[in-house]
C-alpha cells in the first residue's frame, strides 16, 4: 500500500470525525487524547485490518501517521478498545457516515440519483471454514448486513445490520428515510425481496421515489396497480444497474475482511457500520476526491491572491 494513500486516508478520518464530534467528551476530561484522534484509529485499523495490539505498533512506528491522525502521544490498545465500546454509539456512526457521503455529492451532483438495496453476510466469528464446518459450531448463524448503495460513485448511503438468515424488506423504510436527509434519491432497485405493494406505495407516493422492484411473489394473476405494472411491464434495463451493488459487497469483503471480531450480536453493530464508513473514505480516496477538493480550495486562493 503506498504510504500517500494511508496518510491522507488517515487525514481524511481524521477531518471527518472532528466535523461530527467534539475534541473532549467533559471538561474534566484528561487533555492527552481528542475524541475524534480515537475514532479515527480506528477507522485505520479497519483498513488495514488490524488488532488493537497492532494498531498500537503500527502508531509507534510511524510518526507520519501520528501526525495526520493529530496525535502528540500513542493510545494504548486498551484504551482504543474501550473508546470503542463505551463512547462510540451507532447513532453517532450514522452522522458521521452521512458526513462522508456529502464527499460524493460535491462531484456528482448532476443526473439521476439511482439507489440500489442488497444484502450481504459476514461471518461471526474469524475462524476458517473448515473448523466451523467440521465442529459445526454456528455455521447456520451470521451477520446480515444491509446496504443502500448510491450507484454512480458507488458509496454506502445507508446500512442496518442483524443475526441472519432472514428477510431485509423491513429495513426497506428505515434505510430510504436516512438516504433521503443526505441524497435524495429519484429511483431505487431492489430484489425481489422487497417485493410489496406497500413499499411501492411508500416510495413513489410519499418518499417521490421510483421504484423497480421484480413482482414474483404469490400467483400469476396480480391485482394490486404497481405490482402488475412491474409484472406487465417490466423495465429490464433500467433494473440492470443493480448488479453493480455486488462489487460494494466484494471490495467489503476482500479488502476489509469476511469476519467480525466482535463476539456478540450486539458488539458486532459498531464494527459493521465502521467497517462502511471505511469504505465510503477508501472510495473518495480512490476517485480523487480528496486531492480535488485541495485542488479548488488552492485554486480558490491563487484567484483571490491575483486579483488583489
Amino acid at each position: 500500500m503506498p504510504r500517500t494513500a494511508l496518510r491522507v486516508f488517515a487525514r481524511l478520518a481524521y477531518q471527518v470525525a472532528s466535523w461530527q464530534w467534539s475534541p473532549y467528551g467533559s471538561k474534566f476530561a484528561p487533555k492527552k487524547f481528542t475524541q475524534p484522534s480515537l475514532l479515527a484509529c480506528l477507522l485505520v485499523k479497519e483498513y488495514l485490518r488490524l488488532d488493537y495490539r497492532g494498531l498500537e505498533a503500527l502508531l509507534v512506528s510511524a510518526s507520519e501517521l501520528r501526525a495526520a491522525l493529530g496525535l502528540t502521544a500513542v493510545p494504548d490498545h486498551s484504551m482504543v478498545h474501550w473508546f470503542l465500546r463505551h463512547k462510540v454509539t451507532p447513532t453517532l456512526l450514522k452522522r458521521v457516515r452521512a458526513t462522508t457521503l456529502r464527499l460524493f455529492t460535491r462531484r456528482f451532483r448532476r443526473g439521476r440519483r439511482v439507489g440500489a438495496l442488497d444484502a450481504t453476510g459476514f461471518a461471526r466469528r474469524p475462524a476458517s471454514r473448515d473448523y466451523v464446518t467440521r465442529r459445526r459450531c454456528g455455521a447456520s448463524r451470521f451477520s446480515l448486513s444491509s446496504l443502500l448503495v448510491w450507484i454512480r460513485p458507488q458509496g454506502i448511503c445507508a446500512q442496518a445490520t442483524r443475526v441472519g438468515p432472514g428477510s431485509q424488506s423491513r429495513l426497506l423504510r428505515p434505510l430510504v428515510e436516512e438516504t433521503q436527509a443526505v441524497v435524495p434519491l429519484d429511483r431505487l432497485l431492489a430484489d425481489a425481496d422487497s417485493d410489496s405493494e406497500a413499499h411501492h406505495q411508500g416510495l413513489r407516493e410519499t418518499c417521490g421515489i421510483e421504484s423497480i422492484i421484480p413482482a414474483t411473489k404469490g400467483h400469476r394473476r396480480v391485482r394490486s396497480p404497481y405490482r402488475r405494472r412491474m409484472r406487465q411491464h417490466f423495465p429490464r434495463r433500467a433494473y440492470g444497474q443493480r448488479w453493480l451493488v455486488e462489487p460494494v459487497h466484494a471490495v467489503l469483503k476482500r479488502k476489509f475482511g469476511e469476519a467480525l471480531t466482535a463476539r456478540t450480536p450486539w458488539q458486532q453493530v459498531k464494527p459493521s457500520l465502521l467497517r462502511g464508513i471505511t469504505y465510503n473514505l477508501y472510495r473518495a480516496v480512490r476517485l480523487g476526491l480528496v486531492v480535488w477538493r485541495w485542488w479548488r480550495h488552492r485554486c480558490c486562493r491563487l484567484s483571490i491572491t491575483f486579483a488583489t
